[in-house]
C-alpha cells in the first residue's frame, strides 16, 4: 500500500523490530567473557600511553628546536 503525499503515516503500517533476532540475549561463555574483560583494558591503557608519549615527545621536539636556539629572550 503505497501513501499518497501529505497522508499521515498510521503506526499499523510501520513494521516493527521490536521482537526480532536483536532482542535475543547472547549466550555468553563466562571464560571468554572473563577473557575479554582482562584484555580489553590492557588495549585502552596501551592506547592512552601511546597517546600521551606521543604528546610528550612532541612537546620535547618543539621545545628543543624551536625555544632553545632562540636563546635567552630579554
Amino acid at each position: 500500500m503505497a501513501l499518497a503525499r501529505g497522508e499521515p503515516m498510521n503506526s499499523a503500517d510501520q513494521s516493527s523490530d521490536a521482537h526480532g533476532p536483536s532482542e535475543i540475549a547472547d549466550q555468553i561463555d563466562d571464560a571468554a567473557l572473563a577473557e575479554v574483560m582482562r584484555v580489553t583494558p590492557l588495549g585502552a591503557g596501551v592506547l592512552a600511553g601511546t597517546a600521551v608519549a606521543l604528546l610528550v615527545l612532541g612537546y620535547l621536539a618543539i621545545y628543543l628546536l624551536v625555544f632553545l636556539p632562540r636563546g635567552p629572550v630579554g
